[in-house]
């Protein structure tokens, strides 16, 4: 039985009066699922979401994998449970691929009919394509490709199938992701350097397309680093 993977945490912005929790999936679903999570607001505020490169089940839905940030407006008391699959996870246990998902919200039933739990999915399901988070974790898509030794096109294929992003963007989300992790550090520019941006404009309008708000105003509300260590200390 091949080891379970290295967790997958994703950065919660949070937002005023929003409070947030994860928790680990149970040793034999780590494979597909992230992190179970919840949140409740205690009054009116918008959250921002950021691409992740994964596909939520909220309640009935499935959340497709979003290509830009989508900023949630709450009201008080609203409240919402999910749980996001890694990336590649969904196309792995329904046989649905992501790319019919991209940017979209549709009731689970809608695409799959009566559905089993994930349990049952996960015991016969294939492993998620490991291509896809390891896309994510790399500065080179590039030379991942030559290492693998498959073609542009062939990469591309299976990325789109698995997570419904090409390598470039699925590699984008990933170092933003990273970079919104690891903080500011001793300067932007220094930080973008790092994470393999030409410069400090060029990571701030790479992140702007994304995220709709630059690494510099994104630190500066609710911090971002100190909100998903939270989360992490919370897989212990």
């Amino acid at each position: 039985m091949a080891p379970n993977p290295e967790p997958f945490d994703v950065v919660f912005l949070g937002a005023p009066g929003v409070s947030y929790t994860e928790r680990a999936p149970l040793p034999e679903l780590a494979p597909w699922i992230a992190a179970h999570w919840s949140l409740h607001a205690s009054h009116a505020t918008s959250l921002r979401v950021l691409p992740d490169g994964c596909i939520d089940i909220i309640g009935q839905d499935v959340v497709g994998p979003f290509t830009r940030a989508v900023v949630v407006d709450l009201e008080p008391g609203d409240a919402a449970r999910g749980i996001r699959l890694r990336p590649g996870a969904f196309s792995a246990l329904f046989g649905i691929p992501a790319s019919e998902l991209i940017d979209m919200r549709v009731p689970l039933r809608d695409l799959i009919g009566h559905p089993r739990s994930l349990r049952d999915l996960a015991a016969v399901a294939a492993r998620p394509d490991p291509l896809a988070e390891a896309v994510m974790r790399t500065a080179d898509p590039n030379q991942l490709r030559r290492d693998s030794g498959y073609s542009e096109r062939h990469l591309r294929r299976r990325l789109i199938a698995a997570t419904g992003h090409g390598a470039k963007r699925l590699a984008r989300i990933g170092r933003m992701q990273a970079l919104l992790r690891a903080g500011r550090g001793e300067s932007w520019a220094r930080t973008a350097v790092e994470f393999g941006f030409f410069d400090e404009a060029h990571m701030v309008n790479d992140i702007r397309q994304l995220a709709g708000a630059t690494p510099h105003s994104l630190a500066m509300a609710d911090s971002s680093k100190a909100v998903s260590e939270t989360a992490v200390r919370m897989h212990a």
